[in-house]
C-alpha cells in the first residue's frame, strides 16, 4: 500500500532519496532541499503543493509538487522522483495525479514542465504534450480554464 500525501516540511528521509536520484545522475533533490534551506522555494503559496510517497513501512518513495512557473502564467511540476524500486507501481503518477488536482483546484489553466528525455514518455503517458519553449518541454491545458 502506497500513501500519497500533502507535505509542509521536507523528510527527515529526504537525504536517503537524493542519494538514489544522484547517483542515476539526477540533481533535483539536492536543488530542492537547498532551495529549501535558503528559502527561495517552499512550496508555500496557496496554489503551490509537494507530495510524498510513502510505503505501509512508512519508507519514502518518491517525491514531487507544484510551484507557479517563473516563466510562464502557468503552474510548473517540480522535482518529481521516484526511487527504481519502486517504479512501475503507479508510484509516480499517483504523486502526477495529486499535484494535478492541487493546481486544477487552484484554477490553473496550465501546468508545464521540464522533463530530461528520459521521462518524456512517463510525463505523456501522464497527458502532458511536448511543447517548443526554451523554458519548458511539456504542458497540459484544461479547456475553458485562464
Amino acid at each position: 500500500m502506497t500513501l500519497v500525501a500533502r507535505i509542509r516540511a521536507l523528510p527527515a528521509d529526504l537525504d536517503d532519496l537524493a542519494g538514489a536520484a544522484a547517483a542515476e545522475g539526477f540533481g533535483m533533490l539536492g536543488v530542492l532541499a537547498r532551495e529549501w534551506v535558503a528559502g527561495t522555494q517552499r512550496f508555500a503559496m496557496p496554489e503551490e503543493a509537494l507530495f510524498a510517497a510513502r510505503d505501509g513501512a512508512g519508507v519514502l518513495l518518491g517525491i514531487g509538487g507544484v510551484t507557479r512557473d517563473p516563466w510562464a502564467p502557468a503552474l510548473r511540476m517540480r522535482r518529481f522522483y521516484v526511487r527504481p524500486p519502486a517504479r512501475g507501481r503507479g508510484i509516480g503518477r499517483a504523486l502526477v495525479a495529486a499535484a494535478l488536482d492541487h493546481a486544477r483546484g487552484a484554477g490553473a489553466a496550465m501546468v508545464r514542465l521540464r522533463a530530461p528525455a528520459a521521462a518524456a514518455r512517463f510525463w505523456e503517458g501522464c497527458g502532458f504534450r511536448p511543447i517548443d519553449d526554451p523554458t519548458a518541454t511539456h504542458g497540459l491545458e484544461w479547456p475553458g480554464r485562464g
